[in-house]
């Protein structure tokens, strides 16, 4: 509107592909975590664990079963019109560039002071945002006025590539607030979640907003009033594209059922730190931890790389953080204070302090799940390295738990999307999804998965446990985005219920997911089986990687782990 400048250079654009994902025609499938355990009828994304044989997997499309979180396609299954529709907002609802400087403003400036300020210009609401050109690669300044009359002002801008944004609010009288938004599901409120950061500086002091890898779509900052309050203000908006890095393909023969091989602690620690050999090897563990042996994770321990500093989010039914192997790698949220009642951090959630369940939207993220599938993760990853119990493959790692899972490991499609969402924005290194759907993809999880992804979190998948032979969604869209992770046994076999790698390239490795002594819920151990058991060791390694270069991107940590897996010895 006010006294816009544009300072933008040559700006780039790229053609959005649609998402031509084919419909799968696989059953759902998760967990047999016992053989009592009849499958789950029911919609939605469930957790992934295998089959206790091949012949239990012929069952109707519409059974779900824990160990996979499987979206399923029944009556009680649908995709919202607002999953699919475009993200432009129509004209009618724009404030066109050319409107932005009004009759009343000053006609050298453009300034328009408080005085001459038009109340019923549009902008008081997202709906009827002012849109606004030359953010990205550019720098717009706004100098307007909010207060009695006009208490909120909200600004649409698009940007077309990964950016680092930066907002600047200054020039007050009186105070104000900026936040940034994304008006996810396109209804033109801002609704539960959607804010992506904000600036709540008291008095005149200047509000700032920084954020980094800010994924490619539409965006919104609204600039509000505090208690009335009249003023002025400067806006600067801007935005950097940040240059797609030239991660190259990943060594070796891509295998149609293992994918590029076994991931491989030892190597692919060792190439981070650019060693031209691996640590040398140590002893066996042996027992329930063959699996640390079978994906050499003690030769890294030996060299004081134990995750220490990561976080993992087990986006899964919860983790019982009071198991005494979990209890001290339970993230902690430093911006909340327990039990106050109090947003402390502004993210949108009270109280979190070690996480979020959206199945009961409340701060209290506890396994409910009968055989404890999320804790059962959360021990395969960083189970602690005491006297007693298990120790995961990152053991110093801290544990993110987000429930998206209810009892009977079913899950909604809005809440596992929210979940995802939750762990990149509150710091999550790495996003475990021991989950999936066999019949189609979901627009919902696949944007979360790519906005954690462009926030900086390594997203590990399970590939499902029907034997089928590609992966399940999300997890057969790593050719694109994040790793998908089948399963084998002690002797390096294929698991007969693990999903294959298929015959598209992508980001797919194995790892142990039979027999898998873990954590379970009220300070026991047991053993389960399936992809959902695979993923976490994977997960772990990349906490160790990221622990040994915590400035790795997403497909660097994805591109150490598919080139330094060890393709010997498997079994098809």
């Amino acid at each position: 509107m006010l006294d816009i400048t544009t300072n933008s250079n040559e700006r780039l654009y790229f053609n959005q592909q649609s998402n031509d994902l084919a419909q799968s025609t696989f059953p759902a499938n998760s967990d047999l975590l016992n053989p009592a355990i009849n499958p789950l009828n029911i919609p939605g994304y469930s957790p992934e664990s295998s089959l206790t044989n091949s012949t239990a997997s012929s069952f109707d499309p519409q059974t779900q079963i824990a160990d996979f979180i499987v979206a399923n396609a029944g009556a009680d299954f649908s995709y919202s019109a607002s999953d699919r529709v475009s993200g432009d907002v129509p004209d009618s609802q724009l404030k066109p560039q050319s409107q932005l400087t009004i009759a009343n403003a000053d006609p050298l400036t453009g300034t328009i002071s408080a005085s001459q300020l038009n109340f019923a210009d549009p902008g008081n609401s997202l709906s009827i945002a002012r849109n606004i050109v030359g953010v990205e690669n550019g720098s717009i300044n706004l100098t307007d006025f909010v207060g009695v009359g006009a208490s909120n002002h909200f600004y649409r801008f698009d940007i077309n590539t990964k950016s680092n944004f930066s907002l600047r609010l200054d020039g007050l009288r009186a105070d104000a607030d900026v936040k940034l938004i994304q008006d996810r599901n396109r209804n033109g409120v801002v609704d539960f979640g959607e804010t992506i950061d904000y600036s709540l500086e008291s008095g005149i002091v200047p509000d700032v907003i920084n954020v980094s890898n800010l994924a490619p779509g539409t965006y919104y900052v609204q600039v509000s009033s505090f208690l009335g309050n009249s003023t002025n203000y400067n806006l600067n908006l801007s935005a950097t594209s940040i240059p797609e890095l030239n991660i190259p393909t990943p060594s070796g023969t891509f295998n149609s059922n293992y994918g590029y091989g076994l991931v491989n602690a030892n190597a692919a620690v060792s190439s981070t730190l650019n060693r031209s050999n691996p640590f040398p090897n140590i002893p066996d563990l042996g027992g329930n931890n063959w699996a640390l042996d079978v994906i050499n994770t003690p030769e890294v321990w030996n060299q004081n790389i134990t995750g220490n500093g990561i976080v993992v989010a087990v986006v899964d039914s919860g983790v019982d953080y009071t198991h005494p192997d979990l209890d001290d790698n339970i993230w902690q949220n430093p911006g909340e204070i327990a039990a106050n009642g109090i947003d402390d951090d502004r993210n949108g959630y009270i109280d979190d302090i070690r996480g979020w369940d959206f199945v009961a939207s409340d701060d209290n993220p506890m396994d409910l799940d009968l055989y404890g599938h999320g804790t059962h993760i959360a021990g395969a990853i960083a189970a602690e390295g005491n006297d007693f119990g298990i120790t995961g493959v990152a053991p110093n790692a801290k544990i993110m738990p987000v429930r998206v899972l209810d009892a009977s490991l079913y899950g909604e499609l809005n809440n596992i999307a929210a979940g995802i969402r939750y762990a990149a924005d509150n710091g999550a290194n790495v996003i475990n999804l021991s989950l999936g759907n066999e019949f189609s993809p979901s627009t919902q999880v696949h944007d979360a998965i790519e906005y954690a992804n462009n926030k900086g979190s390594v997203v590990v998948m399970a590939a499902g446990n029907l034997g089928h032979i590609q992966p399940a969604y999300p997890a057969r869209n790593a050719d694109r985005l994040g790793i998908a992770v089948g399963s084998i046994d002690i002797n390096g076999r294929m698991a007969d219920t693990s999903n294959r790698a298929g015959s598209t390239p992508l980001d797919y490795l194995v790892a142990p997911g039979v027999d898998i002594y873990s954590t379970t819920p009220y300070s026991t151990y047991d053993t389960l089986t399936g992809t959902s058991m695979a993923t976490p060791q994977v997960a772990g390694v990349a906490a160790l990687v990221l622990n040994a270069n915590p400035t790795l991107t997403p497909a660097q940590v994805e591109y150490i782990l598919t080139t330094t897996a060890n393709r010997n010895g498997l079994i098809g």
